[in-house]
């Protein structure tokens, strides 16, 4: 089983927010049944000592799943509860305390961790489990079994000891550890446990995974009754971590493999729950700090109250002590129950380069065992890295699988500098024939250069690979990131050695998409330091333009910006077809003697990148910032021939929406309508037209966005006929979607004043052609009473947190209609002028259905619509109309007659 990381890159997602307390970040208290939790457990190095011939045998009836008979501890040992003088032994690397026998099975016995042995019988109880799996004697001798206590009470120490064991081959799986002791170790008073291993040899093999059972069991098989220790198999024992829920099909045991072989001293301490129990859980600060350019630094601690009670008053000290001298103290007023968070001190400013020793220590309490934890730190001329270099890898490695993109670390440049190199640490044999490359990326996660590919290597492998720059780096003062891209593969690889880093800091690693973009904070994932260094230098005497920007583009034109450089005279802005080559000759030159700028001579529709440098004197100019792309707009066309239909399929390379559509964000969310080219998920399920979605940033948010159809040449005397197709994603959620459809003179939403369609209850997930008509759901026509430009607006006015809606297959086909003598003497309106009460009388006009009236004012703007009937008098109120000149079309068909009316009031 392997044990590295797939990182996931997701774009969105609903967020609940956690609130912090007096600057922790706070998790919640958990009832707790195992008086063993997660946060009390520790893997460390302390001495293996053989017993010897100290100490009694234990006696078996054989080697191969038996149990002894009830040992002594010595004095009363206190656990789950209750209070313990004797325990079980069983061969196969367990005990039971008390005098209870446990019952078969006595090890995972299927191929799944979820089939058979102590950790997964509920009726089994009051385990302790140091190497549960079906062990035998090792090839070298037979197996024994000793128990001693040591030392004068209060503080007695029961030492348990298996030796001479070998995991039994089984199947294919061979023996994977041989000649193997172990020991498990109770302490008088403190009651802590121990489970301490020895030498191992490697087994006969052939070299494979095998699940083995370590941890500590209370009263049953529930999550937080047990406390389980995690390792895969290719991870070095350093890298066990605990977790208080049982093993699965899907959830690394504690596995082996005959190359991974326990370091002698290596030891899992279980401490338990006391009243009064604060711990230092982390340090972060930097393993590798480059003075001046990271100083002012700041030193920060992972601090949890692990204890039954809150606590008041807590005092947390930092101390540096070596190359430089530092202190400082930290009160947290209130620590309650299960609270856990990051604690940072004030900054400090190393001077003298050489190695401090980093110290928090937390006031004492009922378990000063874990009131201290300490960092190695070298305060360098030229590095940045969070490597403890006192610590080795974990010997695991992180990466993207076969997906492609970036791998960080977060550094704060304090003044200008550069980045020379980029080293990594490589730890997954996977990646050796893949292809990665470093980055340095600006603090929005632009990449500012990148190295060349480099295809890794055998002899890369369990080794630092230094990417060198061939120019040095310009950094502005603030954040960067360093980082090494992963490119896309066809089989899995996690390249990027880690350590050991319990709960992993936050603001330190983060993904980036592989051409740069937005950094994704991944400690969330628990990864543990990214073994990634940054060699800087000293920044270049003519720094390069930053925060390049270009802005206000129109079909010929756009506006450069960026920071300036202090010393420049003038910039040189180079810019050329997207992907060209700045140094070479597919490029066009402009000299700028100020920014901003504008660029003119551009091609519509036309994606470019750009660069600039500034120019200190004729002979010191600055690197390139850039690429930065853009697209020039295109021509808007204006309609001017029918039928007109836009379906969305085709979309001019570097433009985002059809050529003349727009977009109007009112609400100003930065989220309004757009046209996936792709299915993105099960929930976002129509590719290829206008998409609207709900504000994933703030669900509080209703919709208030507008897109407009290009600019629509219409003529008196025809009718135009509106056609779309609609529908929303509801999914899991279940939501209604409003929409509404006008027509006006321009592209806002003031110049919007004729409605043709409205739906405010949209729930089909199909899409739905809609209809023509005068009916509530059906489109109006559009019935110009003179010759102009017009615009079609849909605007999605959805309720907040909503889903998504998509319009399809916009089409407008136009009819000639004429004006009708026959109609004009069959129609009399009166009286004429009227304060707003007319009468349409209807004689004679043989029309086939019911009659149209429009009504519109002096600007061609629709006021008033209705349906009437022939050989009838029909009523029509305009007293809400101010008073004025307005047109009345009567429609029949596809004939009408115009008569002007007069409101006075």
């Amino acid at each position: 089983m392997k044990n590295s990381y797939v990182l996931r890159h997701t774009a969105s997602w609903r967020r609940l927010v956690l609130a912090g307390l007096l600057g922790l970040g706070a998790t919640a208290a958990r009832a707790q049944n195992l008086n063993y939790i997660p946060e009390g457990a520790s893997n460390i190095t302390t001495t293996y000592t053989d017993l010897g011939a100290t100490g009694t045998t234990i006696s078996t009836p054989n080697t191969d799943d038996a149990n002894s008979a009830a040992q002594p501890i010595g004095f009363t040992f206190s656990y789950n509860g209750q209070s313990f003088t004797d325990f079980v032994l069983n061969t196969n690397g367990f005990l039971k305390l008390g005098t209870t026998a446990p019952a078969a099975p006595f090890f995972f016995s299927g191929p799944q961790v979820s089939t058979g042995g102590p950790l997964n019988n509920a009726a089994e109880t009051n385990l302790l489990l140091p190497f549960n799996v079906d062990l035998e004697s090792a090839t070298a001798g037979t197996a024994e079994y000793r128990v001693a206590t040591t030392g004068a009470a209060p503080n007695r120490v029961c030492t348990i000891q298996w030796k001479n064991v070998s995991d039994k081959a089984s199947g294919s799986i061979g023996k994977q550890l041989d000649n193997f002791q172990f020991q498990v170790k109770l302490y008088e008073t403190t009651n802590r446990v121990e489970f301490v291993y020895g030498s191992a040899t490697a087994g006969a093999g052939p070299n494979n995974f095998k699940y083995v059972g370590v941890g500590l069991k209370g009263s049953g098989t529930a999550n937080n009754q047990l406390l389980t220790a995690v390792k895969g198999s290719a991870q070095a024992w350093s890298g066990t971590g605990f977790m208080p829920i049982n093993y699965s099909s899907t959830t690394n045991a504690h596995n082996i493999r005959l190359s991974v072989l326990p370091d002698a001293g290596r030891t899992y301490r279980f401490n338990p729950q006391q009243a009064r129990d604060a711990s230092i859980s982390a340090v972060y600060t930097l393993g590798k700090l480059p003075v001046p350019y990271g100083a002012p630094h700041v030193i920060r601690a992972f601090v949890r109250n692990l204890g039954t009670t809150a606590l008041t008053n807590v005092n947390v000290t930092v101390t540096v002590t070596g190359a430089n001298s530092f202190t400082n103290t930290k009160t947290i007023g209130t620590l309650g129950l299960g609270i856990a968070g990051t604690l940072s001190f004030d900054a400090f400013t190393p001077t003298a380069t050489g190695t401090n020793n980093v110290t928090v220590t937390i006031a004492s309490d009922d378990d000063n065992a874990n009131n201290t934890a300490t960092y190695t730190q070298q305060i360098t001329t030229d590095t940045y890295s969070y490597a403890n270099p006192s610590q080795p890898a974990s010997g695991n490695s992180v990466g993207l699988g076969t997906n492609a993109g970036i791998l960080a670390t977060k550094f704060i440049a304090s003044t200008p500098l550069t980045v020379t190199s980029i080293s990594v640490r490589l730890d997954d044999p996977n990646s050796v024939g893949k292809t990665i490359y470093a980055v340095v990326c600006n603090n929005a996660g632009t990449i500012i250069s990148r190295t060349p590919d480099y295809v890794v290597t055998a002899a890369d492998i369990a080794t630092s690979k230094s990417f060198p720059f061939s120019t040095p780096v310009p950094v502005a003062t603030g954040d960067f990131y360093t980082g090494i891209a992963q490119t896309a593969s066809t089989t899995a690889h996690y390249p990027i050695g880690v350590q050991v880093e319990n709960p992993t800091r936050s603001g330190a690693y983060y993904i980036i998409d592989l051409a740069g973009g937005q950094p994704d904070d991944v400690s969330g994932n628990n990864l543990g330091r990214l073994l990634i260094d940054a060699t800087i230098g000293a920044p270049p005497t003519c720094p390069p333009p930053s925060a390049v920007t270009v802005s206000n583009a129109s079909a010929t034109t756009v506006v450069v910006s960026a920071t300036g450089t202090a010393n420049a005279t003038g910039y040189t802005i180079i810019y050329g077809p997207r992907g060209f080559d700045p140094n070479g000759t597919a490029r066009t030159l402009v000299t700028a003697n100020a920014l901003p700028y504008t660029l003119t001579g551009l091609t519509a529709s036309t994606t470019y990148d750009l660069y600039i440098r500034a120019n200190c004197s004729a002979t010191d100019q600055s690197a390139l910032s850039g690429p930065v792309a853009f697209t020039t707009l295109c021509t808007p066309p204006v309609i001017a021939n029918f039928p007109y239909a836009e379906n969305f399929n085709t979309i001019a390379p570097g433009l985002t929406l059809p050529c003349g559509i727009t977009v109007a964000d009112v609400n100003g969310d930065n989220n309004t309508w757009r046209v996936p080219t792709t299915v993105v998920s099960p929930t976002n399920t129509l590719a290829n037209a206008m998409m609207y979605g709900y504000n994933s940033a703030d669900a509080t948010k209703g919709g208030d966005d507008w897109f407009f159809t290009p600019a629509l040449a219409l003529r008196a005397g025809s009718r135009y006929q509106l056609s779309f197709k609609y529908k929303t994603d509801l999914g899991q959620f279940p939501t209604s979607e409003k929409l509404e459809v006008k027509y006006g003179t321009g592209t806002t939403p003031a110049e919007q004043t004729n409605l043709l369609w409205r739906n405010e209850n949209i729930t089909n997930t199909a899409l739905v052609t809609t209809t023509s008509g005068t009916g509530a759901t059906q489109v109006m026509p559009i019935t110009p009473g003179a010759d102009g430009t017009v615009y079609i607006g849909f605007h999605a006015y959805s309720a907040a947190d909503q889903f998504n809606l998509y319009v399809d297959d916009i089409s407008i086909n136009s009819v000639v209609t004429g004006l009708s003598d026959a109609l004009v003497r069959a129609v009399n309106v009166y009286p004429n002028p009227s304060a707003g009460m007319f009468t349409v009388e209807v004689r004679g006009a043989n029309a086939k259905g019911a009659m149209q009236v429009e009504v519109t004012n002096l600007l061609g703007q629709r006021v008033h619509t209705a349906t009437i009937r022939d050989n009838s008098e029909n009523r029509i109120d305009l007293s809400t109309l101010a008073s004025g000149m307005y047109t009345m079309k009567v429609l029949s068909g596809n004939d009408y007659m115009i008569r002007n009316i007069v409101v006075q009031k």
